[in-house]
């Protein structure tokens, strides 16, 4: 009998951090050995070469890395926010998933809120890691099988994701969405990854105790997230690889 496989996850790095970096965070916080067994995590690719000053922490904590951003933030002449670079970077992100078999995106932070980008282009127009979405919004819900995962994430604010949001929530599309909210983050309050949990029909959350961090996995916590992970993995009955590929 073939044997069922992990799901494939594509894992993006937070503000000024790097892939490698999330790969730490991960590590430490156990992920490997809480989820093993279900997923495969890949963390890749790195955004875009910093342009500012890099977190305290993150340069305390990893002071001999290298950091990249999805975009930096600005505001022009009326106030209005842009983010600079972030369509290079859902391009990025499109093509790393569209070269491997992935099954979800994770974003932690700034690379969550790409996901709620990236999650919303599939579901408007068809493009990039979600653009399964479209089926689901036809009313055939499992067709809608890439899921995403945001780690302490919120909802972009330029003008052009907001209407991207808006004309995903009209199709109705249903993106499988996990998201984890720290009770004590204040980088990203809780009621900013709730807004962005919002944004999709068929969402879950777990919280944890900790604030801005790739959290431990444990008690109920855990128990949400692998039932989350278990139930994607059921949606592709069982998710077994081929006799052929043994």
């Amino acid at each position: 009998m073939a044997e069922p496989r992990r799901l494939r996850v594509l894992c993006l790095h937070s503000f000024r951090t790097s892939s490698d970096i999330l790969r730490t965070q991960m590590e430490i916080a156990g992920w490997e050995q809480s989820l093993g067994d279900l997923v495969e995590f890949t963390c890749a690719p790195d955004g875009h070469p910093a342009s500012g000053e890099v977190p305290k922490d993150v340069a305390m904590f990893f002071p001999d890395a290298e950091y990249y951003e999805w975009w930096n933030a600005t505001k022009n002449e009326d106030g209005v926010v842009e983010y600079r670079g972030v369509e290079a970077s859902l391009e990025k992100v499109r093509q790393r998933f569209a070269a491997d078999a992935f099954d979800g995106v994770l974003g932690f932070s700034q690379g969550a809120t790409l996901t709620t980008v990236l999650a919303a282009k599939g579901a408007a127009e068809g493009w990039g890691p979600f653009a399964d979405a479209r089926g689901g919004a036809s009313g055939d819900e499992s067709a809608a099988m890439t899921f995403a995962v945001c780690v302490g994430g919120m909802l972009a604010r330029t003008p052009a994701a907001r209407d991207l949001y808006e004309r995903a929530r009209a199709v109705r599309a249903s993106t499988p969405s996990l998201h984890l909210i720290g009770d004590a983050d204040r980088v990203m309050p809780p009621s900013f990854s709730e807004r962005a949990a919002e944004q999709f029909l068929d969402a879950t959350t777990a919280r944890h105790a900790r604030g801005h961090v790739i959290p431990k996995l444990e008690g109920a916590t855990l128990e949400t997230v692998r039932a989350f992970f278990e139930a994607q993995r059921a949606k592709r009955g069982g998710a077994e690889t081929p006799a052929s590929a043994l």
